[in-house]
């Protein structure tokens, strides 16, 4: 018969592994069909390529404008900055009605200045109507860079509107040294683009010779596929061309970049797949272990039940005339109505805590007083079992922010499971400490102890330790370590175990001091 661990790893395999396998065999049985389409985005792509470089000189310009009008040191230093900072930019000339400004990067005589900033106005009286168009643009929450003709050699002028103040508008003339930026600007831009795909070149189209570009051509290597020209340079077209690579090279390269990612696709498909499987595994695991819960609170109900019935039945139809005989009912019923309340309480909280339910309600308290309240309380169903019990209280323990019904049920917990699995030394030892961050509760039993690699797993839910005779007959949820560092956790703190088989245990949860 298939194991179910086996059937789900070849149904895995069949749903997820053979279809990529399949998959990969057909790419690589089709390496060179996906020429045409390569051929036909040859184009396209190129195009794109061009398109980003415009886009990019036109967001460089953009992003002036906008530093001048959103900068944090005021509109003189922000010029002041853009102009040291960009070694392209010339000069800025401010326009509104109150003033004619000129902003030049470098100190000039008085009559240069007074010659450029004539020659600016003149300008700007020219290109009145496309300036006009800019404020609108403004005017309406759209900043946009126009390029004013200028016969100035190897300069170019851009102009843009920006709001002065709520009710006046100004606009800005940029005088930028155009050689000085495109090396400056747009060179990185093309760099960072072409690496080792493409030629790009800036040419100027008057003079027919190349301004820039990524690499140094041959004579013979210059073979320009296709011009764009510079949306914000009319008279500079960028040119683009493939470096080296055929039409078959690219498929060749493209096909084994496919191929290796179908392999990678294919080792994290099977890292998946064994994630699914481990993972179902665990769920078959824990179901089997929720089954075994279940068996083992039935009979651990059943256990108290019987006895509850027994007794009381006995005492109602009178049998027992013996009063010292009575009270000894009597003790069984009330012992055996509290371990089941105790069952049941433990088996709500873990329902409260499995569905996030459970609430903690913390207040300052005496964590020696509170044991000694549990021994008080607990110290007859000790002693009805035979088991001697001890506590050495820690001197100047300051009082600790906890929930005293959640810490009282954690120790019971412990304390239960040290009475439930000790052998024939029936002492329990209950001992609190600290050091400078923490009060330590520790319970120490002389039982047979757990083995090393069984420490790791007993605080999760459900486990049972399983190897021993007294583990094996011992009968328990499997969930009373899983409350206890719940509520741990839940105080900021932490249970640790110390254990030996055949030794006994050490269980310490540690508080923390509030400091």
């Amino acid at each position: 018969m298939i194991k179910p661990g086996l059937k789900i790893g070849i149904a895995l395999s069949i749903i997820l592994i053979l279809p990529s396998l399949f998959f990969t065999a057909y790419e690589i049985g089709n390496l060179n069909q996906n020429e045409a389409v390569i051929d036909s985005i040859y184009s396209s792509q190129l195009e794109s390529v061009l398109f980003s470089i415009n886009q990019y000189s036109d967001d460089v310009l953009s992003g002036w404008a906008n530093q001048m009008d959103k900068g944090r040191y005021g509109l003189d230093k922000e010029i002041e900055l853009l102009e040291t900072k960009n070694y392209s930019i010339d000069a800025f000339f401010l326009i509104n009605a109150d003033r004619y400004q000129l902003f030049p990067k470098e100190k000039i005589p008085e009559d240069s200045i007074n010659s450029l900033s004539k020659m600016l106005e003149e300008i700007y009286l020219v290109n009145e109507s496309k300036i006009a168009a800019l404020q609108r643009y403004i005017k309406s929450g759209y900043q946009k860079i126009g390029v004013l003709k200028a016969n100035m050699d190897g300069k170019s002028l851009f102009a843009f509107a920006r709001n002065q103040d709520s009710l006046s508008v100004e606009t800005v003339l940029l005088l930028v040294d155009t050689e000085k930026f495109i090396q400056e600007n747009l060179g990185p831009k093309i760099q960072g683009i072409a690496q080792d795909q493409y030629y790009i070149s800036v040419i100027d189209r008057e003079l027919n010779t190349e301004l820039y570009s990524n690499v140094v051509f041959d004579a013979e290597g210059k073979n320009i596929q296709q011009k764009k020209e510079i949306w914000l340079f009319p008279n500079y077209d960028l040119g683009i061309q493939m470096k080296g690579n055929t039409i078959e090279d690219l498929v060749r390269k493209r096909t084994k970049t496919n191929v290796i990612l179908l392999v990678v696709m294919n080792v994290i498909l099977l890292l998946g797949a064994w994630f699914v499987y481990k993972s179902i595994q665990q769920q078959i695991r824990l179901t089997q272990l929720k089954s075994d819960f279940i068996s083992n609170v039935s009979h651990e109900i059943r256990t108290p039940l019987a006895l509850i019935n027994m007794y009381s039945e006995t005492l109602e139809m009178g049998r027992i005339s013996n009063e010292e005989k009575k009270h000894e009912y009597y003790k069984v019923i009330n012992t055996e109505a509290n371990r089941l309340s105790r069952m049941v309480n433990n088996i709500l909280n873990f329902n409260k805590i499995e569905s996030g339910r459970r609430e903690y309600h913390f207040k300052e308290t005496d964590l020696n007083q509170e044991v000694e309240i549990i021994l008080q309380n607990y110290g007859q169903h000790l002693d009805s079992k035979g088991f001697e019990i001890s506590f050495a209280a820690c001197e100047d323990l300051p009082k600790l922010l906890i929930d005293q019904e959640a810490v009282s049920e954690a120790i019971i917990n412990l304390i239960d499971n040290a009475v439930k699995y000790s052998n024939e030394t029936k002492k329990i030892k209950l001992q609190c400490e600290k050091n400078a961050d923490y009060a330590i509760l520790n319970v120490i039993d002389h039982g047979i102890g757990i083995a090393t690699k069984d420490q790791s797993l007993i605080f999760d839910k459900f486990f049972r330790v399983s190897s021993g005779d007294l583990a094996y007959k011992a009968k328990g949820s499997g969930i009373g370590l899983s409350i206890v560092k719940h509520i741990m956790d839940a105080h900021g703190g932490k249970i640790n175990v110390k254990s030996e088989p055949g030794e006994g245990s050490v269980f310490s949860l540690w508080f923390k001091l509030n400091k």
